[in-house]
């Protein structure tokens, strides 16, 4: 099949699991046979030629202008450019050959391939990666900290002024019928496409009011397990003393990079029942300067090492004690939590989102609701070894059962098989 593959993120451009995620359905198709091409926004300037190759996976960039002002500048990621990626996508297929399928794999790129679907006669899919269909911040999050399930007036509203503060907030308040209209109109594109995956039972629930139930399909993330153990083979270059507690992800309000410092805090209140550790955190975000400060005046052995590379970050996955994964938004599926569980990681993660698709609490990990529970099991854990390697393989018989490429790739091919044939029957 010819495949085209639209996607607002995609490495090495684009980094977290947004992007990796992309990244393994492109390369997985492409491995199985199927001609695949790659069409990633970029904003401008562009740092990477506009014409280039992943591999052996060509990718192509679509450069975009839009100013640093709020809203404004959505409004040129969004509405302004929507049409002119269409242009591009449409194009591309005529450049490209006749194509089966344009899969889209996120906010920017969904709209515009409907559009050019429409156009062409191309039947498309696309992936919802978080909460952008109904949360114009596609956080989830009132005020960026409290999920809520509505995009009413008075939510907007409040939410602006949780984000920006009062005063800002209020300022914001004329962006009000843009933000409504916006959500509007994506939810309109949406509920156009042939198919809407969604990566879990979480965000399959979330898009029903929204997207006709007969075209939504659950297909989770994906992980190559034989390439990730191939990578994981190599030691790190990261060294740390004692057993290793790892973090990675964004230093983000929402990826519940606050309550890390908590759990940093809870940890040195009671560090005369832990064995000795290393808690190291890979990633970067605002929270960064005060996670430094949290771990540097707590008196444990760790350190922020920023983003690392996304192979050296596998390394330390798989030798990890212990995974924290402390999220308090509604986690679509994690990749990280993916990942850590084909590599055979004890994990202790918040129950939020889809994160139960992935772990059993007991069984295949930890799920702890609170950052009492949570360091309460870090100690249980840390100085447990037997639990710890119990759960660690459960969690890669569950991963090699559940979220292997190759048990997932031949569902993704009879969907875009049977929207192909039906299309072709029309």
């Amino acid at each position: 099949m010819r495949i085209l593959i639209p996607s607002d993120v995609f490495p090495p451009d684009g980094r977290g699991g947004a992007a990796w995620s992309a990244y393994a359905l492109a390369t997985g198709l492409q491995a199985r046979g199927h001609q695949v091409r790659v069409i990633v926004p970029c904003r401008t300037p562009c740092r990477r030629p506009l014409i280039d190759h992943n591999g052996h996976l060509p990718v192509q960039r679509v450069p975009y202008a839009a100013p640093t002002i709020p809203f404004i500048q959505n409004y040129f990621r969004y509405e302004r450019f929507w049409p002119r990626l269409a242009q591009t996508i449409m194009t591309t297929v005529r450049d490209f050959g006749e194509v089966d399928v344009i899969h889209a794999q996120h906010t920017q790129t969904a709209a515009a391939a409907v559009i050019a679907g429409t156009s062409l006669g191309v039947p498309v899919v696309v992936t919802v990666r978080d909460h952008w269909p109904w949360d114009y911040f596609a956080t989830g999050l009132h005020g960026n900290r409290i999920p809520h399930p509505g995009r009413s007036l008075p939510a907007i509203a409040t939410d602006l002024i949780g984000r920006l503060g009062p005063l800002r907030g209020v300022l914001a308040w004329p962006a009000i019928p843009y933000i409504v209209a916006h959500l509007r109109k994506r939810a309109t594109l949406l509920a156009q496409a042939d198919a809407v995956i969604a990566p879990s039972n979480y965000i399959a629930r979330r898009l029903t009011g929204i997207v006709d139930p007969v075209r939504i399909h659950v297909l989770p993330n994906m992980v190559d397990i034989a390439a990730s153990d191939a990578i994981a083979a190599t030691p790190p270059q990261t060294t740390w003393e004692g057993t290793l507690v790892l973090f990675a992800g964004k230093l983000e309000a929402n990826k519940g990079a606050e309550l890390l410092i908590d759990v940093i805090n809870d940890l040195a209140t009671r560090r005369n029942e832990l064995p000795p550790f290393t808690l190291l955190i890979a990633g970067d975000g605002a929270l960064r300067p005060a996670i430094d400060h949290a771990l540097a005046t707590s008196g444990l052995s760790g350190r922020v090492l920023a983003w690392v590379e996304h192979d050296e970050l596998l390394r330390l996955t798989a030798r990890c004690d212990v995974l924290l994964f402390p999220s308090n938004w509604g986690e679509p599926l994690a990749r990280a939590l993916i990942e850590a569980a084909a590599l055979g990681a004890p994990i202790i993660a918040m129950p939020t989102g889809g994160t139960p698709d992935i772990i059993r609490h007991g069984e295949t990990g930890i799920l702890a609701p609170t950052v009492t529970t949570m360091v309460e099991w870090v100690i249980r854990l840390l100085n447990d070894p037997a639990l710890r390697q119990r759960l660690g393989t459960a969690a890669r018989a569950t991963a090699a059962e559940r979220f292997d490429a190759n048990r997932l790739l031949p569902r993704y091919e009879a969907l875009y098989t049977a929207l192909a044939h039906r299309n072709s029957s029309r």
